[in-house]
């Protein structure tokens, strides 16, 4: 085809694009969505606009490979440290549980073992674009159910190498199972020698780039290296894929990762749109028609048989059923790679023209429908965790396998999430000796704690039974959620609500001034995220420009009386603390409080107010000794108005006056 006739074709693609995107993201759908319909629309069996498919392939290859590199990028070796045992147990779990059923269940139909394991190896994916756009959207990337669902998909994003190296195996025309080792060692021993090579290469390479501050030059070098890579390995018999995906893990492991990520993906996401595109060329409508009984059979066995098989996986991993649950909704679909491997099944042979027309007909519904599913996985999850109750006693006994203290609790603060704030939060209970007790979601974390003599108890704040047996909330003084998961916040303060009306409850909001309405006119203690990072952010601007005295104070009170006057209104308490200030104040070499203890420094006397901690190297003391020495580096903690908070940090500074 002559130039002009490919761009008049690839312009008719990407305004069908924009035309679909923009039409379907008024109803709720995702860009990718859009771009599958969009490809429907121009393919040849839909308004033919686009008579010839394989003209735009070239750029959906590039698109896939693309992909595959930023997935690399994302992809460190240290960052799997941290989630090494989800990634392999979760996912392996999710991969294996999915391609054995799958392969069973076609054998029983009498299919050849071969042919069930392809199809287990294409159902057994799951869209990575698609899942972590919706997570995103929501704000649960965090969130228990999205940890377990990251960790799953970069499982599947490794296991696309070997299965497509399986896959010719499979269909009789790459050897024997000899070659097919052969094949996987060769790949280990090239995969080795790029990563030792390129991590002593690669960052002295993009340093020097990097010293010309030339953007066009840097992205030109980072593409550089992922094409080299890439077409090295398929010089070696191997994938491209593998080629683009080991060029993203190379540059991870530098300090150039983000900036590399920022350069390509723009161009990831044109060139993975034309690929998605591509792929709705490939739909049939008429297959759609002829076959809605086998279609819509796929579409409900995919939907239903693989989310229950990522539930079952959660489970097994000792999540509660509501997270196994909503973490099975957002795994139920196809995912894009999954065409890749169906192509590959095509040229070995495992595929028939109709079987693959129907399998694309049915994974395109599942992820049309996954944005929906994952909206609705809130009241999924509460049904499912009701349902599974038997099933969640049996695979997560830690629920009740935490010991009934010696002493029943009383009084006591229960803390609900133990990231950063729940840690803080629970050292300054203990520091003024307030008994808590923490209800965490994460088995190692709680072993751990456990381990180190503190009160952290494996449990899921949103269920009746654990705020009653194992958080003893009938008895508590306090309840804080801190739960990086908005859904299960709202779950948790309804059956709070609900059950223990008189229990006081402070709820970190997530998601802005509507979540943080909702969560108030339940008459729970709201605090904002986005709020309170404000404040914290304007103290500190406030503090550098040069505001004197009460000023500061001044202009942060106006700040929470423009909040107050929002309508959300705070509390009494809320009201008092909001006068009050903990100010740190850290020491430098030339500070005037340095090599002074603290009975002569006449804070009470200049403002009145008190230091509560001093923070140094490592450590906290709690409460210093009127003999305590100052030293360079130390941060001071001073509490009080926020007028004597002010004065005392001048104090510390500067002296008795502050220079202007």
């Amino acid at each position: 085809m002559h130039a002009e006739a490919f761009l008049a074709q690839l312009a008719v693609i990407l305004g069908f694009a924009v035309a679909v995107v923009l039409l379907v993201g008024r109803v709720g759908l995702p860009p990718i969505a859009g771009f599958l319909l969009a490809g429907i629309a121009v393919g040849p069996d839909g308004l033919g606009l686009v008579a010839d498919v394989h003209q735009v392939e070239l750029l959906a290859e590039l698109g896939v490979a693309l992909l595959l590199f930023t997935i690399g990028l994302e992809f460190s070796l240290e960052r799997l440290k941290h989630i090494w045992r989800h990634v392999v147990l979760g996912g392996g779990l999710q991969v294996l549980l999915t391609i054995a059923v799958v392969a069973a269940g076609l054998v029983l139909m009498g299919e050849s073992w071969k042919v069930g394991v392809f199809w287990g190896f294409a159902g057994a994916l799951s869209s990575t674009a698609i899942v972590l756009r919706a997570l995103a959207d929501r704000g649960e990337i965090n969130a228990p159910h999205g940890r377990f669902v990251i960790a799953v998909l970069i499982f599947q994003d490794l296991c696309i190498v070997p299965m497509m190296l399986i896959v010719p195996m499979l269909g009789g025309g790459g050897g024997s199972a000899g070659a097919l080792l052969f094949t996987l060692g060769k790949a280990v021993a090239v995969v080795a020698l790029i990563l030792v090579a390129a991590r002593r290469i690669v960052p002295a390479v993009l340093h020097r780039v990097a010293a010309t501050r030339r953007s066009e030059l840097f992205l030109l070098s980072v593409l550089w290296i992922g094409m080299l890579v890439a077409a090295g390995t398929a010089a070696l018999g191997l994938s491209l894929a593998l080629g683009a995906f080991l060029a993203g893990v190379v540059i991870a492991d530098t300090e150039f990762v983000a900036q590399a990520h920022t350069h390509v993906a723009p161009l990831r996401d044109a060139l993975a749109s034309v690929f998605f595109v591509s792929i709705g060329m490939l739909l049939d409508p008429s297959v759609v028609a002829d076959h809605a009984g086998e279609v819509g059979t796929l579409f409900l066995i995919l939907l239903l048989g693989k989310g229950a098989l990522a539930t079952a996986a959660g489970l097994l991993l000792r999540f509660p059923a509501r997270v196994a649950v909503i973490a099975g909704a957002a795994l139920a679909q196809v995912g894009e790679f999954s065409f890749v491997l169906l192509r590959a099944g095509e040229s070995a042979g495992l595929v028939s023209d109709s079987g693959a027309r129907i399998f694309i007909a049915a994974s395109v519904l599942s992820m049309i429908t996954t944005p929906l599913l994952v909206a609705a996985s809130p009241r999924l999850g509460a049904a499912g965790a009701r349902l599974l109750r038997p099933l969640e006693t049996l695979f997560v006994p830690q629920v009740h396998a935490d010991p009934t203290p010696a002493k029943p609790l009383r009084n006591h603060v229960i803390i609900a999430g133990l990231g950063l704030g729940g840690q803080l939060l629970r050292r300054a209970l203990d520091t003024v000796n307030v008994p808590s007790v923490v209800l965490e979601l994460n088995p190692e974390t709680v072993s751990k704690e456990r381990a180190k003599g503190n009160n952290v108890r494996y449990g899921d704040a949103t269920s009746l039974e654990v705020l009653t047996h194992v958080a003893e909330a009938e008895h508590a003084r306090l309840l804080v959620l801190l739960v990086s998961d908005p859904v299960a916040t709202r779950t948790a303060v309804g059956v709070i609500r609900a059950h223990f009306p008189k229990l006081h409850v402070v709820v970190r909001a997530h998601r802005g001034a509507r979540d943080e309405t909702e969560l108030a006119t339940t008459g729970v203690e709201v605090v904002s995220e986005d709020y309170e990072t404000a404040l914290e952010i304007i103290e500190r601007v406030l503090h550098r420009v040069g505001p004197v005295g009460a000023s500061v104070g001044d202009a942060l009170a106006v700040a929470r009386a423009t909040r107050d006057s929002s309508g959300l209104r705070r509390t009494d308490a809320g009201a008092l603390l909001a006068a009050t200030s903990m100010d740190a104040v850290p020491l430098g070499a030339g500070s005037w409080a340095v090599d002074r203890v603290v009975s002569a420094l006449g804070l009470r006397e200049h403002g009145g107010a008190l230091i509560v901690a001093i923070g140094r190297d490592d450590t906290v003391l709690a409460t210093p000794g009127a003999e305590e020495t100052l030293r360079a580096g130390d941060v001071v903690f001073v509490f009080g108005s926020r007028a004597q908070a002010q004065s005392a940090r001048d104090l510390l500074l500067f002296g008795a006056q502050r220079p202007t």
